[in-house]
């Protein structure tokens, strides 16, 4: 009686995995499309996510990840991500609820080519405003920052780079389910001659699942789009995994 009382729970949660399966080959489909942009060609990697979070008080985050990259067809080492951020939630000002903001650091390890791997380290502050309602979940940050490039193995002896990010997403909650989808579009625009001017886009397709009450695991997709298209220049689709524990 307990293993048919299993078999069918396990039945019912299945039932509609195939209509997820078609949500997210629509993701793909949209995401890898070459309609949107004429790149020259294609490369497709890897990432693999690791991320933890861990709330504090009422009002503060504070959070550290890893993130490892593959390109070349998922066969070469891209880059490592080491981040630590902290945020403040300003939802005690009744005015300023669904608002917060945070600053961030990142160390990234990235592979130049030729054996030779430069080091860059990466300081940035935001502005986060989140809407819910119903299932649905709107919101867009603001991201302005600032990077620097190691003298040893790079060539910019410590010459900054400024960005200015803006990133509007969507969520879905399935009512009463662990699934969820994402889907978000993101505008960078970098210095050039003391100017900003925008570079390229960076789409994003995700299905969360929620393991336990505090672990969630993801796979995504994302999609760098460059603006300006050099002769030789490659596009890069990243097919990713995630895992995240919420504390």
């Amino acid at each position: 009686m307990i293993l048919k009382n299993h078999i069918l729970k396990l039945q019912h949660s299945c039932r509609d995995v195939p209509w997820r399966v078609y949500t997210v080959a629509i993701i793909l489909f949209l995401l890898i499309s070459n309609s949107a942009t004429a790149q020259n060609s294609t490369d497709f990697g890897g990432m693999i996510t690791a991320e933890y979070q861990h709330s504090f008080g009422r009002f503060w985050d504070v959070n550290v990840k890893e993130d490892l990259r593959f390109d070349n067809d998922f066969s070469q080492y891209s880059r490592s991500k080491t981040s630590f951020g902290l945020d403040y939630k300003l939802k005690k000002y009744r005015l300023l609820e669904g608002l917060k903001m945070g600053v961030a650091f990142d160390y990234i390890n990235k592979y130049t080519g030729k054996h030779l791997y430069r080091n860059r380290y990466r300081f940035s502050a935001h502005f986060t405003y989140k809407y819910d309602y119903r299932n649905w979940e709107f919101s867009f940050r603001t991201r302005y920052q600032m990077m620097m490039h190691d003298e040893t193995t790079g060539y910019y002896n410590y010459k900054m780079q400024h960005a200015w990010r803006n990133r509007l997403s969507v969520e879905y909650h399935e009512r009463n389910s662990r699934w969820s989808y994402g889907v978000s579009g993101e505008l960078i625009a970098e210095n050039k001659d003391k100017d900003l001017f925008l570079e390229s886009i960076l789409l994003v397709g995700n299905v969360d699942y929620r393991l336990t009450r505090r672990q969630y695991l993801s796979v995504f997709v994302r999609d760098y789009r460059d603006i300006y298209i050099e002769s030789d220049q490659i596009r890069t689709v990243y097919f990713g995994l995630g895992w995240k524990f919420k504390h």
